[in-house]
């Protein structure tokens, strides 16, 4: 019986692996994952956010100019909900809505963390983890590495200005280093983040692997999430009308549609590192991966 012309991979290398992502996208279900990790990266957010109130606050910090800067890559409503929650957190400190954003500042990161982990190894092929207990341990060290690098990322946003105009100031430091430093602390973000999901994707594993079968799609992930950002930020800011189609449900929109993007980005990377692997091992066996 004749093949249909799409069953069979092209020859071209490239056409090749745009082909096997398609395929992976469709038999991974990746549009079903990146729903279901969307929806508990939703309930991380405000938990996190009141962990990185109380954080803000000690370090006495702007938070107007920093979600500012913000709104360069998130969408405007995004940015609105997100100083509204650090408003009404700020407004109404209490130990019942502390206690909620340490317990539930874990929680459920982990739960993301773990519907992540599953879709990374399903983009591996390497099937439900066989100890579950460990499984467990790398959620949970992966939150803790997670917790630190958002304790970081804050501090760098908002504590170094103030360093820096203190150095100025007081101790005669240059202000083109000043300059700089407010240059280079964004791709030290970056930094943070790249090797945040190097080490997610790291841990899915059953055992260590090479690391080029892992930075390829950290970083197409890391600067497809930018570019998606980006992209969906001006639209939102300047084409679509969201407030029209779902009134006062709009800004919700925003919300659930880029962490359904931003989520599925993430899996996206797993299975480009699948992919690049699947074409390794064809090159080396000459048979052609599906």
């Amino acid at each position: 019986m004749q093949k249909h012309p799409l069953s069979t991979p092209p020859r071209n290398r490239f056409a090749r692996g745009a082909y096997i992502m398609i395929r992976r996208y469709l038999r991974h279900q990746v549009g079903m994952r990146s729903a279901a990790l969307a929806f508990y990266l939703l309930f991380a957010i405000f938990p996190i956010l009141i962990f990185v109130s109380a954080l803000v606050g000690v370090l006495h910090a702007d938070i107007e100019a920093e979600l500012a800067k913000l709104c360069d890559f998130l969408p405007k409503s995004v940015v609105m909900i997100v100083r509204r929650y650090l408003t009404f957190v700020s407004a109404n400190p209490g130990p019942r809505l502390l206690t909620f954003g340490m317990v539930f500042s874990v929680y459920f990161p982990a739960r993301a963390a773990n519907s992540l982990i599953h879709s990374v190894r399903k983009a591996y092929r390497l099937g439900p983890p066989a100890a579950a207990l460990g499984q467990l341990l790398k959620t949970l060290l992966y939150t803790v590495l997670l917790t630190l690098g958002t304790i970081l990322t804050v501090t760098l946003m908002t504590v170094s200005d103030r360093i820096l105009s203190w150095g100025v100031e007081n101790v005669n430091l240059p202000v083109f280093v000043a300059d700089l430093w407010g240059m280079l602390r964004f791709p030290l973000i970056a930094l943070i983040g790249f090797f945040a999901l190097f080490a997610l994707y790291a841990l899915a594993q059953d055992g260590p692997i090479p690391p080029r079968d892992i930075w390829p799609g950290t970083l197409a992930s890391l600067l497809g999430w930018v570019a998606v950002s980006w992209l969906y930020t001006f639209y939102v800011n300047n084409i679509a009308r969201y407030s029209l189609l779902y009134g006062s449900l709009g800004t919700i929109m925003v919300l659930l549609i880029w962490l359904n993007l931003s989520a599925m980005t993430l899996i996206l990377g797993a299975e480009l590192n699948g992919t690049l692997i699947s074409l390794r091992k064809e090159k080396l066996s000459g048979e052609r991966p599906l």
